[in-house]
């Protein structure tokens, strides 16, 4: 699985790419906290014994798109009882949808552990034969692992995450926008490659 740092910032792109600068700070901030909560969902199974794989023949239940589904459903549903319509529903719900699925696909980029993408249809795990992201190392200030893949991960989003924002809000200049979008990419690769290289 991917560490929540890397959820986390996942999240807050999806917000920022979709949402004005010049909403209210505190709106803002607010929004991608919940985006944040949605995104990290599905992990509540390491904090829930009777979430835990461990109580499900060893299927990770969570990480299905069913369940991490519910809380985009949910607050679609919520927003719309308020009275958000339209084009502001629309927008809304990309970015609740997007967070939901964004944990699936960061965690099946690490091809470790198999994922019952279709639960509870199907108990079938899907798992890819690589894996581009590492895994979040066991959570102890004093496992150098921990850090490691931590830096290989931030290393792989933070340049695509950080293009994302920059061709969104077109921060740089044309030539700058060139180098940015040979480099940002460039650098994302060399540490993909690194993970990929990680045993598994």
């Amino acid at each position: 699985m991917s560490s929540f740092i890397g959820h986390s910032l996942t999240a807050v792109t999806i917000g920022i790419a979709y949402n004005s600068p010049r909403q209210p700070p505190l709106y803002r901030f607010g929004w991608y906290f919940w985006l944040i909560v949605i995104s990290s969902f599905p992990d509540l199974d390491h904090f829930i014994p009777w979430l835990h794989q461990s109580a499900h023949q060893q299927t990770r239940i969570t990480h299905s798109l069913t369940f991490a589904l519910i809380f985009p459903i949910c607050t679609i549903l919520l927003l719309t009882i308020k009275g958000v319509r339209g084009s502001k529903l629309k927008l809304y719900s990309w970015q609740v949808i997007l967070a939901g699925l964004s944990q699936i696909l960061l965690d099946l980029l690490v091809g470790v552990v198999g994922i019952p993408l279709f639960y509870p249809f199907s108990r079938q795990n899907f798992k890819l034969p690589w894996g581009i992201l590492p895994s979040a190392g066991k959570l102890d200030l004093s496992n150098y692992y921990l850090y490691r893949n931590l830096l290989i991960e931030m290393g792989v989003l933070l340049p695509i995450l950080s293009l994302v924002i920059i061709i969104r809000y077109r921060l740089l200049q044309q030539r700058q926008m060139q180098v940015a979008l040979l480099g940002l990419p460039g650098i994302s690769a060399c540490f993909m490659f690194w993970a990929y290289n990680l045993s598994r």
